[in-house]
């Protein structure tokens, strides 16, 4: 029996879903079927160029910056030269169709219930490189077997396998547990192994600039090299949570941005799990989180950005 080819579907949001601001209910069945199938769909045309031209130079701008820096949190491995850094929380960077994104919150609320709850706002940006993470699920402990958190990713220009569009293996959401990690080193090794038997190898995305990559957080994917001589590739990460799903987790944004964010609280119909304090830096803001729920914490890695990986 031949082993399947996979592919990552594509939906594509039409000019008038645009100018309604609502995804059509055919485009909306294709994504969710989509994401219930693969765990990953890609929505094309979803946001404004305006929007990612606003962001891009200020968000590469501050990645150079904290990559020099002390402190840097690079994803599991400095080689991949793969950082994690936060969004800009200053109103005027708060984007309807980045935060409130219409076609990616109707896609959220009909996989995870209503009223889905924004709790994580960042971005992982990829520089010029050669290594690659492990292959890794998000979440790091005996998490529900459910879709309870999906990842929004936003890239601000064209991602490729070039630049290091991130490897995804489709359907694994479904089968995955914890224990199918082996630490920070990733899915074992022997389960990659059977799962490229049974279902092929991984796939790494073409996305152009306004397109958006819907991930269930269960799915096994990996940060890729960016194989470009000086391309600096962003890539923003929203995470939102099913409203039953007891993470803790908040987003600190100034006081001066809270108008704006109950603004798109009401604009899209979900929730920001938002502290409001005077004088932010963002870019100083430490990256202690995890993904855990009630009592129940992440067992390892996610708010510990110095572990060494073993070759």
């Amino acid at each position: 029996m031949a082993v399947p080819i996979p592919s990552i579907s594509h939906v594509q949001i039409t000019p008038d879903e645009r100018t309604a601001r609502k995804i059509s209910k055919r485009n909306l069945e294709k994504a969710v079927v989509a994401l219930s199938e693969d765990g990953v769909v890609v929505l094309d045309s979803a946001v404004s160029t305006d929007s990612l031209d606003l962001l891009n130079p200020r968000m590469v701008e501050e990645a150079r910056a904290l990559r020099d820096g002390p402190g840097t949190w690079f994803n599991y491995d400095s080689k991949a030269q793969n950082i994690l850094q936060h969004m800009i929380p200053d109103p005027e960077y708060l984007l309807p169709d980045v935060h409130a994104n219409p076609f990616a919150l109707d896609v959220c609320k009909t996989m995870m219930g209503p009223k889905p709850v924004l709790r994580y706002h960042k971005a992982n940006t990829n520089f010029p490189g050669e290594s690659r993470q492990p292959v890794h699920s998000d979440v790091h402990y005996a998490h529900p077997r459910a879709c309870f958190g999906i990842a929004v990713n936003i890239v601000l220009i064209d991602c490729s396998p070039d630049n290091g569009s991130t490897e995804c293996w489709p359907g694994t959401h479904a089968i995955t547990r914890f224990a199918d990690q082996n630490g920070m080193q990733g899915i074992h090794g022997h389960l990659l192994e059977a799962r490229r038997k049974t279902h092929g190898p991984p796939v790494q995305p073409v996305v152009k600039k306004g397109g958006i990559i819907i991930r269930d957080m269960r799915l096994w994917h990996a940060g890729m090299p960016n194989h470009t001589n000086d391309e600096v590739r962003v890539m923003l990460n929203l995470i939102y949570f099913a409203d039953w799903y007891r993470c803790p987790m908040t987003i600190q944004f100034p006081k001066t941005a809270e108008e704006k964010t109950r603004t798109l609280e009401k604009q899209g119909g979900f929730e920001i799990a938002a502290g409001y304090v005077d004088d932010l830096n963002h870019c100083t803001l430490k990256h202690t989180h995890d993904f855990g729920q009630d009592e129940i914490r992440e067992e390892f890695g996610r708010w510990h950005n110095k572990v060494v990986i073993s070759s």
